[in-house]
């Protein structure tokens, strides 16, 4: 089924509450971290951490991961965002949200370059983003081996195909929410936890002779690449909201 972009047509699904127009506050922020380990064995520290994030789509139906554009959404959050995912104190979203009330149970995330507007408002991280979804550097150890890393989250553009355009694989597909949005004045929040992108990483892989200044890097057709891209677009346990009462 193709998503329904007109908000106020999503009130025929029946897992509405009424279909009330509401529009939020949006804010987003990261996780304060200190060193944690990987489910591959690896301590790793984090020194930077940064992600251009969104829009967002909130849908009522969890949408097929092999469809693209599919799901029913009732809060759309339209603006991108840079997330310091290292810095715990929330940020607004340009534009907040917006949509009518219901419960979502997934919300489909962008992750595309900085656009122009955040260019604007945090140059330095979109400088340091540049033409990724995303930055990291830090320092991960495993027994006697540390490996001192530092680089871009790139979407590989090679694995476009017909049924698979970039708009597709430029997106978290349908991370898992639980949210009612209700008429009375709420505030929607996201925090973005970066430790679980390294779930599936090998470090060892990056370790070749001696590391340069910065630490070690990656391209984007290299399995640690795949690896790492496959944790941002990790549904459960990245990106986490909530919603509060409105300040």
């Amino acid at each position: 089924m193709s998503r329904i972009w007109i908000l106020a047509l999503a009130a025929a699904c029946s897992n509405t509450t009424g279909g009330q127009l509401v529009t939020l506050r949006f804010e987003a922020s990261g996780t304060a971290l200190g060193a944690f380990t990987t489910p591959t064995g690896w301590t790793v520290t984090l020194d930077q951490a940064l992600i251009a994030a969104g829009p967002f789509y909130f849908n009522v139906d969890p949408p097929p991961t092999d469809e693209f554009r599919s799901g029913v959404v009732i809060i759309q959050a339209t603006e991108q965002t840079i997330i310091d995912a290292l810095d715990p104190t929330p940020q607004d979203v340009a534009g907040g949200a917006n949509g009518e009330t219901g419960s979502a149970v997934s919300v489909e995330i962008g992750l595309l370059p900085p656009d122009s507007s955040n260019q604007v408002a945090r140059p330095d991280d979109a400088e340091t983003i540049g033409g990724g979804i995303a930055f990291i550097s830090g320092t991960a150890t495993s027994g006697a081996m540390t490996v001192p890393f530092q680089g871009q989250i790139v979407i590989d553009q090679s694995l476009v195909t017909a049924t698979e355009p970039l708009a597709d694989l430029q997106r978290v597909r349908g991370a898992s929410v639980d949210l009612a949005f209700t008429a009375a004045p709420q505030q929607l929040e996201l925090r973005v936890d970066p430790t679980h992108w390294f779930d599936q990483s090998d470090f060892s892989q990056l370790a070749s002779g001696a590391p340069p200044i910065g630490g070690y890097t990656w391209t984007v057709d290299t399995t640690f690449a795949a690896q790492l891209l496959e944790g941002v677009k990790g549904e459960t346990g990245v990106y986490l909201f909530d919603l509060v009462p409105a300040n």
